[in-house]
């Protein structure tokens, strides 16, 4: 089917200024040239469209029926073009990449403010590890992104926005030998962390490994949310970002082992295509700022 947007701009306008006249001059064509459009919309669409009298039209039932989907597709037209033309991402659909730890405490207010200032944004929503997000800014399928230890091409622009501290918890009524544990200590219990893809298996990993210990048993688990559960369960050990476990730990639900060495924070950026920069991206890297500052996100 060869429907045109030409075609359904000419049908917009002559049902909001009730004549092919008036829609011939606002759209500054010959009156002739807007009714052939309208002839070869109904050819297409094998309809009818319009009952004629005199100078005025009416529309017929399929016309009434039309008149909401070319609303709908002239719209969605007239977004993209403000999208590309302004090169910002608020102008259209926000595609937005984010590590667990934000969105878990910053992903319903940052949507609300969003939609606060921007009531007619649209936001696509990639919740990711590492590996996952790095590869979607560098692919451009992201807009903009929070992400723990980005590996990004140089299109890419990145804002440091703190360290995410990571801690290994268990449930409250787990038993600490001693005041301090090694990653000797912690090798025969069941651990749970992150799959591979994520910079937190390669940190875990190293942790270990630069202690010459040897993880007797490490499942991972690619959601945030189902290994804080596993933990609260009590079936493993987990580790996680501190901040995310803070309303558990201060009910007494779980605890932080203290362990020597720390395992090493995690460097948090704003990442975003630097092509697209404007405005607009810094209203959302200044909200994005102000959130992670007032939830205390990352230190």
């Amino acid at each position: 089917m060869n429907v045109t947007l030409a075609q359904l701009r000419a049908f917009e306008r002559i049902v909001r200024l009730g004549s092919f006249r008036a829609a011939a001059q606002e759209l500054r064509l010959t009156q002739p040239s807007v009714s052939q459009r309208i002839r070869e919309l109904e050819s297409e669409l094998k309809t009818q469209l319009f009952v004629r009298r005199g100078p005025r039209v009416s529309l017929t039932a399929e016309g009434h029926a039309l008149v909401e989907y070319a609303d709908r597709l002239l719209l969605a037209t007239g977004e993209m073009v403000e999208r590309f033309q302004t090169r910002d991402p608020l102008k259209g659909m926000l595609r937005l990449g984010l590590n667990e730890s934000f969105a878990l405490i910053c992903l319903p207010d940052l949507l609300r403010r969003l939609e606060q200032r921007y009531p007619d944004i649209k936001t696509s929503v990639v919740v990711g590890d590492t590996g996952t997000v790095s590869r979607m800014l560098d692919q451009q399928e992201l807009d903009i992104a929070v992400v723990s230890e980005p590996a990004v091409g140089p299109h890419v622009t990145r804002e440091p926005i703190g360290r995410n501290r990571l801690g290994w918890f268990a449930r409250a009524d787990f038993a600490i030998a001693r005041e301090m544990l090694s990653p000797l200590d912690l090798c025969r219990f069941h651990l749970i962390v992150s799959p591979p893809t994520a910079r937190l298996h390669e940190t875990v990993t190293r942790w270990f490994a630069e202690a010459g210990a040897l993880p007797q048993r490490v499942s991972t688990c690619n959601s945030l949310s189902v290994t804080m559960l596993t933990i609260l369960q009590g079936t493993a050990i987990g580790l996680v970002p501190v901040r995310v476990m803070r309303d558990d730990l201060e009910r007494g639900r779980v605890k932080l082992i203290p362990v020597k060495p720390d395992v090493p924070a995690h460097r948090v950026s704003i990442c975003y295509q630097s092509s697209e920069f404007g405005p607009g991206l810094q209203v959302l890297v200044d909200l994005t700022r102000e959130l992670v500052a007032q939830h205390k996100l990352f230190t």
